[in-house]
């Protein structure tokens, strides 16, 4: 009998030893089945749209283990958001640097100019408005973003046969980066706050998806014949990454 085919997402639980847990199922037209956990706490399984659902509760079941060990390791973090306020003294990070915020009013102006100088991100604007502050420097970051990691992509190309279709910078809450079947890239504009080698990680990381559309042990080794010490950066993205906010 034809298997009715699946859309969309799924929300399951299971109990796991003594650990009841919930976990989402997104089924695409991939071939493989991939179990993620992101903070604080978000299982996510992508599956074929074909696959039944005691496969995958098979998979979950197998991955046990390890999905217990990392849902404790993610419960010790400290992933509080941080609220920013867009006054004069606030922080905010770029290439893994701290920048304190300055206002100066010019009323001549009309549209909003950043830029760093020394320690400071300075803001020139015809006056105060908090709203306006936020959103210059959330379009400062995107800019910023979209110019470095395009450099950071035409730099690494010279490692692959194959080319990115396209490359998006998108604000997202849960991934850093992605690459489809066609090799479109798109990345998180919050890596412009992480250091540069983190960046260049996950840069690394998408392109390499371009080779291998999964996290087989093919696909790491080809990260590490890039990058032999991406396990640093990618520690860095998981201790800190939630931290990095605009």
């Amino acid at each position: 009998m034809k298997m009715k085919k699946k859309e969309g997402i799924m929300k399951y639980s299971m109990n796991l030893e003594t650990t009841k847990i919930d976990y989402n199922v997104v089924y695409s037209k991939r071939k493989t089945l991939e179990i993620s956990i992101k903070a604080p706490g978000i299982i996510t399984v992508r599956a074929p749209i074909y696959i039944s659902e005691e496969q995958i509760e098979k998979s979950v079941r197998n991955k046990s283990k390890w999905i217990i060990e990392k849902l404790a390791i993610l419960s010790k973090l400290d992933i509080t958001p941080i609220k920013k306020e867009y006054v004069e003294g606030e922080t905010f990070m770029y290439r893994g640097e701290n920048y304190l915020l300055r206002v100066v009013i010019d009323e001549k102006l009309k549209k909003p100019e950043v830029k760093l100088y020394e320690d400071k991100l300075i803001i020139t604007m015809h006056r105060h408005d908090e709203e306006t502050i936020k959103d210059a420097i959330w379009s400062w970051y995107k800019n910023e973003a979209k110019m470095t990691i395009a450099d950071r992509v035409e730099y690494y190309s010279r490692y692959f046969n194959l080319k990115p279709n396209n490359i998006k910078i998108k604000a997202q809450k849960t991934r850093w980066g992605s690459c489809t079947y066609k090799n479109d890239l798109a990345f998180n504009y919050k890596l412009i706050m992480a250091p540069p080698h983190v960046l260049d990680y996950v840069v690394i990381h998408e392109m390499c998806h371009m080779e291998h559309k999964d996290h087989s042990k093919n696909f790491w080794n080809r990260v590490s014949s890039i990058m032999p010490d991406y396990k640093d950066k990618r520690k860095w993205l998981k201790e800190h990454g939630m931290k990095l906010c605009c």
